[in-house]
């Protein structure tokens, strides 16, 4: 009888019950940026949701559609012309932050939304296993085509989400809080120069009507300018504390003093001088496109372009009105020039690399001049990085990338100084002397073009980087020195590479596979470069699912596919020794044993399981790489591997689990009649329910 009321509950329960992805915004607060911030290149997080697989179901997302909206603000943003960069990106750490390094894009960014609050489709296939909610992080960059006015909207609703495993449920979400700018569209240009070669320095400012943003109409007037002012990005400091206005700059238009002032952002105060009038009462109208104030004075801080500030709102109007700028970003010009390195990433070379004799690039930078032509007479890099630069290299050059194509072209590109065969000393320093004529407001982009086969070769895994530390050139106060380091190269070393793969298998709660061998749950498959041979020491292996893993197995085991056929069969060699089941549930277990691969050579390991008979109908099983011992020099790549669903139990075991008999324990056997009536209370009331499903 007891049987039969559980059976009757239990069907009853798991018919009504369905695995969902379900999706839920995760509250905050609206983030006050500049129109054109972008997270120091980065992005910043404007927005989050979480994906939770319900019912201790896995599932596959296969894409998420993301819909711009103001969410009912009073001003709304352009979202097709206010971004330069929309992404996604997975919280690994799950810290609630947007770590650039640490967590990982889902599918591809776009530069935009298509059209103002339009729509955006991110695709790539991704396991949510039934454990913790999986955090996706909304990125964005703003400095876009058209810059957005002060106080404009963008947020984001979760349009629809596409997944394997179940409905899902939640979309749309209500609107997750996004970003508004601090700072408006503004027809207004300020500029300043620095000469000096030491404090105090010589500012030069001039506040132009440009009018690069079109919003500029006859009978507009402004407030003073506040300049000096920090950035954004550093509230709280002041770095025109000491500014002095010199005297013959009066009148400047109806301006005869300097004062100090603060501007309230984002919760920060911003103090820098400010341009006033007789009672604070005057503004500045200019009349046509040109039309400009100029004035100059000296402090003590030496700021180079972007490190300035500045704020100007329309007269009597406010900080909301249209030309109205709030710590809008200041423009250095002059004669002087600026290095500007090109970001970019490793390149995996061999430890005897020349690019087939000619040599190949290992770091890039602009030199850019501003208002005022320019010729660079020298320029010094100085090397880092692991390996030995004084031996590594057997030729150093610098190249002027001369089609401007961004590579570089042998015979084409014009080499600029001297030919070094080495760097003087590790981590030394090289000077390059030659003659580079720059006009007004021109970029020239410059190789570092070398070869390796030095004296001694560099060995396995170690990199090389470049950074320039000084120029020679005419003008004065060139800035941007040092750079920062230019990542180079890294000498390629035996690297095993892992791919993951599954099918979702069905089995019963006590499968042992065909002949009792054991089920093939998962593939992964090692391969190694050509570089060398690579050497594995060991394979960690992470449970995920709602089998519970440290009871659901009588036998966990990792097989090296020997005869090639892709399939588990007698003829498979054991790695390392096979165990009982995970230490815990969701756990891990690393099967250790030393083996080489020769150089392009690869192995496929299977995952081999026997299941004990205690899991449920329902249950899963997902499994993934999350670490590969390795020695002598090899590397990984793609570890952790992807979290893939390995089986599905759809079937009670045929035996079950042992029972201990005990009236507490769901698993073993009770006659007692506390428990009898409970169960029987609970099939009674399940019987309406199963009549209305019966009907519909």
């Amino acid at each position: 009888m007891r049987f039969l009321l559980v059976s009757l509950v239990l069907g009853f329960v798991c018919s009504a019950a369905h695995a969902a992805l379900v999706v839920t915004p995760v509250s905050g607060s609206t983030l006050q940026v500049p129109s054109y911030f972008t997270g120091n290149g980065n992005g910043f997080a404007m927005g989050a949701f979480e994906i939770t697989s319900s019912n201790g179901k896995g599932h596959v997302l296969e894409s998420i559609t993301l819909k711009a909206t103001s969410g009912g603000a009073p001003v709304n943003g352009d979202d097709s012309t206010a971004f330069s960069e929309i992404g996604l990106f997975l919280d690994v750490n799950s810290n609630g932050l947007y770590d650039p390094s640490v967590d990982t894009r889902y599918g591809f960014p776009y530069t935009a939304y298509p059209a103002d609050d339009a729509s955006l489709t991110f695709a790539a296939r991704l396991g949510i296993p039934s454990v913790n909610p999986q955090r996706f992080l909304i990125v964005a960059k703003l400095n876009g085509v058209v810059p957005p006015y002060l106080n404009a909207a963008f947020h984001t609703v979760v349009e629809n989400v596409v997944g394997t495993g179940g409905p899902v449920v939640g979309v749309p979400t209500s609107v997750i809080p996004g970003v508004s700018p601090v700072n408006g569209s503004t027809s207004l240009r300020l500029e300043y120069s620095i000469t000096g070669s030491a404090p105090s320095y010589d500012y030069a400012f001039r506040l132009v009507l440009d009018n690069h943003d079109g919003s500029w109409a006859a009978g507009q007037q402004w407030d003073g300018p506040i300049f000096g002012q920090a950035t954004f990005e550093n509230p709280g400091s002041t770095p025109f504390a000491n500014w002095a206005t010199n005297a013959t700059s009066y009148p400047i238009g109806t301006f005869d003093a300097t004062y100090w002032s603060g501007v309230g952002v984002a919760g920060s105060v911003y103090y820098a001088p400010v341009l006033i009038g007789p009672g604070f009462a005057n503004y500045w109208e200019p009349t046509s496109v040109g039309d400009e104030l100029t004035w100059w004075g000296t402090t003590d801080v030496f700021l180079i372009d972007g490190e300035m500030a500045w704020t100007a709102w329309r007269y009597g109007l406010g900080p909301t009105a249209l030309g109205s700028s709030t710590l809008e970003p200041a423009h250095r010009v002059g004669d002087y020039l600026r290095v500007n390195p090109i970001a970019g990433s490793f390149v995996d070379v061999a430890p005897a690399a020349t690019g087939t004799g000619s040599g190949f690039v290992i770091g890039v930078f602009d030199v850019i001049s501003h208002t005022n032509s320019a010729t660079l007479s020298s320029l010094t890099l100085a090397a880092s990085g692991s390996g030995d630069d004084s031996t590594a290299f057997s030729d150093v050059r610098l190249f002027v990338d001369t089609n401007s194509n961004g590579a570089y072209d042998p015979g084409v590109d014009t080499q600029f100084g001297q030919t070094y065969s080495a760097y003087p000393a590790d981590d030394g320093s090289l000077t390059f002397t030659d003659t580079l004529n720059f006009n007004p407001d021109e970029t020239k982009r410059l190789l570092v073009v070398v070869k390796l086969n030095g004296s001694t070769l560099a060995s396995y895994g170690q990199t090389f980087d470049t950074a320039v530390t000084a120029i020679s050139a005419t003008g004065n106060m060139h800035s941007g020195l040092p750079t920062a380091t230019m990542p180079g190269i890294h000498i390629e070393a035996p690297t095993l590479t892992l791919s993951t793969s599954a099918g979702v298998t069905n089995v019963a709660a006590d499968a042992q596979g065909p002949a009792d061998i054991g089920v093939q749950a998962a593939e992964f498959l090692l391969a190694n470069n050509a570089v060398g041979a690579a050497s594995l020491d060991s394979i960690t292996i992470a449970a995920a699912g709602s089998l519970f893993d440290h009871t659901g197995f009588s036998s966990v085991a990792l097989f090296e596919d020997t005869n090639s056929n892709g399939a588990y069969d007698a003829a498979d060699t054991l790695y390392a020794a096979a165990t009982s089941a995970f230490p815990t549930d969701d756990g891990s277990l690393t099967f250790s044993q030393s083996i080489s691969f020769a150089p392009g050579q690869s192995r496929l390991f299977l995952l081999v399981l026997k299941l004990s008979g205690s899991g449920q109908v329902g249950d899963d099983f997902w499994a993934r790489v999350t670490v590969l011992g390795v020695s002598g020099g090899t590397e990984t790549a793609n570890v952790p591997g992807t979290l893939v669903e390995c089986l599905n139990i759809d079937t009670a075991g045929t035996t079950p689990p042992p029972s201990t008999g005990s009236s507490n324990n769901d698993s073993g056997c009770s006659t007692g009649t506390h428990e009898s009536f409970w169960l029987l209370a609970l099939a009674l009331a399940c019987i309406p329910a199963l009549r209305r499903r019966a009907r519909a």
